[in-house]
């Protein structure tokens, strides 16, 4: 495999570090984590779905600090595969991608089947919902191949419009404040038509619902290579991200609930910020939300593919492919200088999966996915200071091992509920990829001199 080797192309560097939190803060996309994943959290938990962000908001910062030491130790674009095969080998490589893949190919058509309500919603059409998560995650490839530079100057503008939509949110719920501040720590939901309290089982389950939500604060370390300090402000990139995500999230959710005025009615709609507005605003300010919503998830997939792209041309690089692949996912475009062969590689299974009918299931399999993908990390933190020695860990999570163990602890009690209320579907196909990666390491890992040296 040697004598095939890729002639890899390199990044360039150009983004500082509010570049890297513009891109990571975009890729989250808060606004429609509010609008399109709060809701299933609200009718999991009623108005306990308060606490189940917060409680997700202690937790993204035990592993938002396993991202800034390992990104900072292990300056890559790869991620969290290159973490996984430096700690614990090679298998722990080709699985950890594998892994991630499946979620990148899952979470654009996730958040634009969701958005397509909010399109409809700001024009007043009804626009078929397939058909317009397959414009958007065609489209949201395509515009990622462009300069990165360019990108992070458009995802931070868009940005800044999706903010001002959710302050609607704020003023109409904070200026209406129909609920006592007691609903949001004495979780009530709806059950036979009657409100009542809701056990706190159904509160920590959605927990992973409210990590999906914020979940991407980790993809700042896929831009190490773009970065111009060499990586050097990584940490402060990864929880930059996480803090404003946790804001910009938390207060309107806040304020949808203190503002519902029918707690029961809130908690019942399939669309809580549809009803709020219907309640406290009008139906311009609901169409101008419902535009700033959809830009942003339209924002929010492009800044996703621009990761894609980093995280496959690491593999390339790396020689996890057949050497015909890895030539191409390592080609730099000479124009927008990306790695554009790359980044376009799971537009077509991407926009195929628009086609799925169920949002819920592709949720809740995507949660699946993260989930396990974080208690790598976590698994990764813990012991690369121990079996890595070698490794100048330059940054160190305060209170070491304690944050790495809570999130190990953490995600592992989050995936054991998740895997037993997950269909056996989504359990066959998570061994199908373990089953793809001892498959694809020992054909292909075992004889890459690069993905052994890494």
């Amino acid at each position: 495999m040697s004598s095939s080797s890729p002639s890899t192309g390199s990044l360039k560097p150009t983004l500082g570090t509010f570049d890297v939190v513009a891109i990571t803060v975009s890729s989250v996309t808060p606004a429609s984590s509010v609008f399109v994943i709060a809701p299933f959290a609200i009718q999991q938990a009623g108005s306990g779905a308060f606490l189940s962000f917060v409680l997700a908001a202690v937790l993204a910062l035990m592993f938002a600090w396993c991202y800034s030491e390992l990104g900072r130790a292990h300056k890559t674009a790869g991620g969290e595969y290159v973490y996984a095969k430096r700690v614990f080998g090679g298998m722990a490589g080709y699985a950890t991608f594998l892994t991630v893949l499946a979620a990148m190919i899952f979470v654009p058509p996730v958040l634009a089947t969701g958005a397509a309500t909010y399109l409809n919603a700001a024009l007043g059409t009804q626009f078929d919902s397939q058909m317009v998560a397959l414009v958007i995650v065609a489209a949201s490839y395509l515009l990622g191949v462009l300069n990165i530079k360019l990108n992070a100057w458009v995802t931070g503008i868009c940005l800044l419009l999706e903010v001002a939509a959710l302050l609607v949110i704020v003023v109409l719920g904070f200026g209406n404040a129909e609920q006592p501040a007691s609903v949001l720590l004495q979780p009530q939901l709806l059950e036979n038509g009657v409100l009542q309290a809701a056990p706190m089982a159904l509160v920590v389950g959605a927990v992973g619902i409210a990590l999906f939500s914020y979940n991407g604060f980790g993809g700042a370390v896929l831009l190490a290579e773009d970065m111009k300090d060499g990586g050097h402000g990584l940490p402060r990139a990864v929880l930059w991200s996480l803090l404003l995500v946790v804001a910009i999230e938390l207060a309107p959710l806040t304020a949808l609930l203190i503002g519902a005025p029918s707690l029961a009615e809130m908690v019942a709609s399939p669309d809580p910020i549809g009803y709020l507005l219907a309640s406290h605003g009008n139906e311009t300010l609901s169409r101008l939300v419902s535009a700033g919503i959809f830009l942003s998830v339209f924002n929010a997939i492009i800044a996703i593919v621009i990761q894609i792209g980093r995280v496959i041309f690491s593999s390339g690089r790396d020689e996890l492919w057949t050497p015909a692949l890895n030539r191409a996912f390592t080609r730099i475009h000479p124009r927008w200088e990306s790695p554009w062969l790359a980044t376009l590689f799971l537009a077509v299974p991407s926009a195929l999966l628009s086609f799925s009918s169920n949002l819920a299931e592709m949720t809740s399999f995507t949660v699946l996915l993260i989930v396990v993908v974080y208690l790598i990390i976590a698994l990764c933190a813990l012991f690369s200071r121990v079996l890595r020695r070698d490794i100048e860990h330059s940054y160190c999570m305060p209170l070491w091992p304690l944050p790495a163990l809570l999130a190990v602890i953490g995600a592992g009690y989050l995936l054991l509920n998740l895997a037993l209320e997950a269909s056996g579907q989504d359990l066959l196909t998570i061994l199908g990829l373990l089953a793809v990666s001892v498959i694809l390491y020992g054909t292909y890992g075992k004889l890459s001199p690069a993905f052994q040296k890494l």
